[in-house]
């Protein structure tokens, strides 16, 4: 017997008793291990198995899940258009790029922040620019601070109550991406409600 074997043989004789004792609790261990393991892999289904690192992604060509969205903040500036093919008390305002200015890429996913209030002729008393519908006490020089909603339609029909007819609507537009980042101010326009 080699003399490293012969260290070895008390060491495992020692050994056996402990594994005998072992073994019935390991018979009991079993069967939860067991569920432990299923339950792992169910829940590692859910998610990529095996787990890519960082550099596993890089190497398959994926960007970073933590990088922001390719889409920039909008550049330029679009323009609204506004005339009265509508219903009474009606306004069409019709936004795309402004004149001399390209056309957005359409897979941009931009749409248009539309600016809107409304001022009666000589400007709003401090009750009726303190009142819900917040009427406009002079024409306002961009969209700040006015009343304003997201669309992605370059045709939005503006409906106005019948009381505010003869007032004037300014309206002003911008782009803006699905992430709330918006582009620069376009021109302010303005259109008698009939």
């Amino acid at each position: 017997m080699t003399p490293a074997l012969h260290c070895l043989a008390p060491a495992l004789q020692c050994l056996a008793p402990a594994l005998q004792c072992l073994t019935p609790a390991l018979h009991c261990l079993t069967p939860a291990l067991h569920c432990l393991i299923l339950a792992l892999q169910r829940t590692a289904r859910r998610f990529e198995i095996p787990p890519l690192t960082l550099t596993d992604w890089a190497s398959l060509g994926f960007r970073d899940k933590d990088d922001p969205s390719p889409i920039p903040p909008p550049e330029g500036a679009p323009a609204a258009a506004l005339s009265y093919p509508g219903g009474p008390h009606a306004v069409t305002a019709r936004l795309g790029p402004l004149a001399g200015t390209r056309e957005l890429d359409p897979r941009s996913d931009y749409g248009y922040a539309l600016y809107m209030g409304i001022m009666p002729p000589g400007g709003a008393t401090p009750e009726q620019a303190a009142s819900k519908k917040r009427y406009l006490m002079e024409p306002p020089k961009d969209g700040e601070g006015l009343e304003h909603r997201f669309t992605r339609r370059r045709k939005e029909q503006l409906v106005f109550d019948a009381e505010e007819a003869g007032m004037t609507v300014y309206v002003c537009c911008r782009y803006e991406n699905a992430k709330g980042e918006a582009g620069n101010w376009g021109p302010v326009v303005s259109a008698i409600i009939p």
